[in-house]
């Protein structure tokens, strides 16, 4: 099995492997990678179709995440078994010329997708330590058989995108476990006034839910979604007396409480920010701030407040109306609630855009599903 591509034709090649990988290498979403990574391997290698398949070394199983064009949307096979299987327990290429006479071709997979598999040429994925973090694979040249040219031009391939998912997991990992510390940080100071827990979490959920609504971004919506986590960080703060009092506040007690915003904003900004996350800071520190500057810490105006912090002003007044009595005040019913917001947001003190998406895409049925039964009551 030998091709000879022209100079000029492997000159080609690596270059597109070069943007490729530079392409791959941007990816922080492990799934958008993945596709990615399939769609490439097709066009590059001229197959017909291609799968890659991730070891779950708990199960000691392959798992296919993406089968195009099959509807499956996953396949688990052992190490071991079938074409796949082998080269993840070998760690080396298979290229096969015709799958139904191999030994080591699974039809089990065919009949699952209704496919036919014909060529087929498989590699290993390695990490930078050498080892084994998948399988690629690619089936049905268009033209003539998988050479020895394509075997090499398909590992370098493969080690390219095995290093771009292990960046991509990285990644998530260390998003996950910043997303479960601020998580525990906002629940921690939650937990300092029983009436108010669990806040932090559903304003959060909420204003990611009205930012939905809004056709936000994935990544506007993570940004959101810190930002509403993290907006009462600043009741660490507030005295307990006063955080804590059961009756109505003093002017001045008032005034302690309200520099919780303030003290958000302080707090923050001691914490180190990626250029992305910068904003958050000043981005959590809004949400008692209103359009017309009346609102505080700062009394910003409406050019001065972006679409993030408006939008955790509404899900942070909703979550105060209808979630729990509260000694110096009762829940109010979602009419009621809704018809305050519309009324704030007819003061010029919330977004009338958002309120109007608000109250029409009701993306509060997401955290609170049965809010529009009569007999609704949150439970904790």
């Amino acid at each position: 099995m030998t091709n000879t591509p022209t100079v000029g034709e492997k000159s080609k090649d690596l270059s597109r492997l070069l943007d490729i990988s530079q392409t791959m290498i941007e990816k922080t979403d492990l799934s958008s990678l993945l596709g990615l990574i399939m769609e490439e391997a097709t066009k590059t290698m001229h197959a017909d179709r291609s799968t890659l398949y991730l070891i779950d070394r708990d199960r000691n199983e392959l798992v296919s995440f993406i089968a195009q064009q099959s509807g499956v949307k996953e396949i688990r096979l052992p190490i071991g078994v079938g074409i796949a299987g082998y080269v993840a327990q070998s760690g080396n290429a298979v290229n096969i010329e015709d799958a139904y006479k191999n030994t080591l071709f699974n039809k089990e997979t065919d009949i699952q997708t209704g496919y036919t598999t014909k060529t087929v040429l498989c590699v290993p994925m390695r990490n930078r330590e050498g080892e084994i973090v998948g399988v690629l694979q690619v089936l049905n040249k268009k033209e003539g058989l998988f050479g020895e040219y394509d075997e090499w031009l398909f590992k370098t391939y493969a080690d390219y995108a095995a290093t771009a998912i292990e960046n991509t997991r990285l990644h998530e990992e260390r998003e996950k476990t910043f997303m479960s510390a601020i998580k525990a940080l906002a629940a921690a100071i939650d937990r300092r006034d029983p009436a108010t827990a669990g806040h932090s979490e559903r304003v959060a959920k909420l204003s990611v839910d009205i930012g939905k609504a809004l056709g936000l971004t994935k990544n506007e919506l993570k940004k959101l979604n810190y930002a509403a986590t993290l907006h009462d960080v600043g009741k660490i703060g507030v005295r307990d007396n006063v955080l804590l009092k059961p009756d109505k506040l003093t002017p001045d007690e008032r005034n302690e409480m309200n520099r919780h915003s303030q003290y958000t904003k302080e707090i923050l900004e001691e914490v180190y920010f990626s250029v992305e996350y910068k904003s958050i800071p000043t981005i959590a520190a809004m949400h008692h701030e209103r359009l017309d500057g009346t609102g505080y810490p700062y009394g910003l105006k409406a050019e001065q407040l972006n679409t993030f912090g408006r939008i955790i002003a509404v899900a942070d007044i909703f979550d105060a109306l209808v979630s729990f009595d509260r000694p110096y005040k009762k829940a109010v019913s979602l009419t009621e609630t809704l018809e305050i917001i519309k009324n704030e947001a007819e003061k010029n003190h919330l977004d009338p855009n958002i309120v109007k998406i608000f109250i029409e895409k009701k993306p509060y049925l997401n955290t609170f599903p049965e809010i529009e039964s009569p007999d609704y009551h949150h439970k904790r």
